[in-house]
């Protein structure tokens, strides 16, 4: 019994977390750090499954495994009993009976939260020097005193022309290689830093074991011991015998960064004004001041001037030079830059330019025709096409006609998508429906015949419109929706109803499709408002919302000048959406 009550003292006393279970996973021990390590105490484990103390998908394979006899070490997620989290570090042994039949297990628990937190920042921590040492091509030693080795990783064997595992290790190795012209000042610089335990710098030349000579940079620490005296050195090497070969020493070669930097800042500043510049002219004159800081830079060798054709620079030493001379490598390049830069901005800014022309004469040919002036009637009308600047035609379109029989026509309609192609068959939809209602203004006919036209034409666009015929004198309307946004009608105290809602289907999607006509009586005064989606669309909500604020502003504002209330509705649209937007307004008097 005192042996019991001894080894159980021990388990209490042990730090770790201990639990012990049946062969179903249930609690039936717990130390007292197992009780502070799960927030309870030892009376509340016990009786509760593993399971609820260790992550399922976690406990799964340990139970398993430790059921089954064997052993099982790793990490898991725990929870404690007020739902906080924590990783444990497991060692789960089964426990078996006088017959060798695993009746439970004991689960060792350690709290490696903290640990694998430091673990994987040291990790990440190693991996970025071993990232920043391979980025810049450093190879890695490191001196030891006591025993005398020198540790080297294989890009510093490759930078001191040795195979991989070709060092012995030794410092008498690395000093021979040193060149014999800077072996005495090299070593004089390490002793030097040995003595003060200070930082230093090495820039020799080194011997490889095939005869050739290379110059390396190295940049070296002291390490110290506990006592603080010299134990060694650590430090990184890079081969810099290119930049010896192209620049014979190390003042040159800064001239020659500082000259370049200058160069680069230049260009830099020449590409910002030049993204500025929309035309050929804006380029040259963007151009020619930078020409006389470009002679200069270029030590005055030769005298520059702007190329006739901006878009043809293929060669910078032929586009730019007076005359003909014979220039240094890194001015060519510097001239083959410069022409770079300017032949993309000419060849944008021709394409912009380009682009806007066509826009410019397409949005002309989009205008509806001049609005006529109707006795009786009050009409107006806002248009704006959506896009960029190298975009801005869209597919929206709006149109008045008169009758024969002195009533109005209105139609609103939107060729889905941007740019030229949903111009281009907006274009032909909106003339084809001008002429079907030349011919015979009933909306339903109208609408009818413009399936067949879209169909034909236009198959593979959506196309939406609605048409409203007008009788100002009989005070009514008739109106066919395909699938557009609906009309919105307000008397002259501002009751606003919604008309052609959730009618038809876009043009051309289906044959002989039965549309209907509706019938509106209209108060004199009443005013009747024809929209696009790019008024009612926009990020924050859907389109119901959108015809409810419609709906809103037409009555805000009914009782305003017809063109106020266009402009009105209009200042609805989300511009960020880069819709097109249109509203046509008539109101009878």
């Amino acid at each position: 019994m005192q042996r019991y009550i001894d080894e159980l003292s021990l388990l209490h006393a042990i730090r770790l977390c201990v639990v012990a279970t049946d062969a179903e996973g249930v609690v039936t021990f717990a130390n007292e750090a197992g009780a502070e390590a799960f927030a309870a105490t030892r009376d509340e484990l016990v009786g509760r499954r593993l399971t609820e103390l260790i992550e399922p998908a976690d406990a799964e394979e340990p139970m398993m495994k430790v059921l089954a006899g064997e052993t099982w070490r790793g990490d898991a997620h725990a929870r404690r009993l007020d739902g906080a989290t924590w990783l444990a570090g497991l060692a789960a042994t089964p426990v078996r009976d006088e017959n060798g039949v695993v009746v439970g297990m004991v689960v060792v628990a350690d709290d490696m939260t903290a640990a694998r937190e430091d673990e994987a920042l040291r990790a990440a921590a190693a991996e970025r020097l071993r990232l920043a040492h391979r980025a810049a091509r450093l190879g890695a030693w490191q001196w030891r005193m006591s025993d005398g080795a020198v540790l080297w990783d294989r890009r510093l064997e490759e930078i001191f022309g040795l195979p991989p595992g070709g060092y012995d290790g030794t410092f008498e190795t690395w000093a021979n290689m040193l060149h014999p012209e800077d072996s005495p000042e090299m070593l004089a610089i390490v002793d030097e830093a040995l003595s003060t335990l200070s930082p230093y710098v090495l820039r020799s030349r080194i011997v490889h074991p095939d005869g050739s000579v290379h110059a390396i940079e190295a940049f070296g620490e002291v390490t110290k011991d506990e006592h603080g005296d010299a134990s060694g050195t650590i430090g990184v090497v890079r081969d810099v015998t290119h930049e010896k070969e192209t620049a014979r020493d190390l003042e040159r070669a800064y001239a020659q960064q500082r000259l370049a930097s200058a160069r680069s800042e230049l260009l830099r500043q020449l590409m910002s004004e030049l993204t500025l510049a929309e035309t050929a002219a804006e380029i040259s004159a963007a151009l020619e001041p930078h020409l006389v800081a470009i002679e200069a830079l270029m030590g005055g060798r030769a005298r520059l001037r702007v190329p006739d054709d901006l878009t043809l620079l293929a060669d910078g030493g032929t586009a730019f030079l007076r005359g003909t001379r014979e220039l240094p490598s890194s001015d060519l390049i510097l001239l083959d830059d410069l022409a770079a830069q300017v032949s993309l901005a000419a060849v944008r800014a021709h394409h912009q330019q380009r682009t806007t022309e066509i826009a410019d004469q397409l949005q002309s040919s989009l205008a509806a025709s001049p609005l006529p002036e109707v006795p009786g009637v009050q009409i107006a009308a806002s248009y704006a096409p959506g896009g960029d600047e190298l975009e801005h035609v869209g597919g929206d379109w709006y149109d008045v006609i008169e009758t024969e029989s002195g009533e109005i026509a209105l139609v609103v309609g939107d060729v889905m998508g941007r740019g030229v192609h949903a111009a281009t068959t907006m274009i032909r939809v909106r003339a084809g429906i001008r002429g079907l209602v030349t011919v015979d203004p009933e909306p339903g006919v109208v609408m009818t015949r413009a399936d067949q036209l879209v169909s034909r034409d236009a198959g593979d666009q959506f196309v939406t419109a609605v048409t409203l015929l007008l009788d100002a004198a009989g005070h009514r309307l008739r109106l066919c929706n395909a699938g557009h946004v609906p009309a919105v009608v307000a008397d002259a105290d501002g009751f606003v109803q919604v008309v052609g809602g959730g009618t038809g289907v876009p043009l051309g999607l289906l044959d002989d499709v039965d549309r209907e006509v509706l019938d509106v009586p209209l108060e004199p005064g009443a005013t009747v408002v024809l929209v696009t989606d790019g008024v009612i669309e926009a990020r924050d909500h859907d389109v119901d919302v959108g015809v409810a604020a419609l709906v809103a502003q037409v009555g805000a504002s009914v009782r305003k000048p017809v063109d106020e209330l266009a402009a009105d509705v209009a200042a609805l649209a989300d511009r960020s959406l880069l819709d097109d937007v249109t509203v046509l307004v008539a109101r009878l008097a």
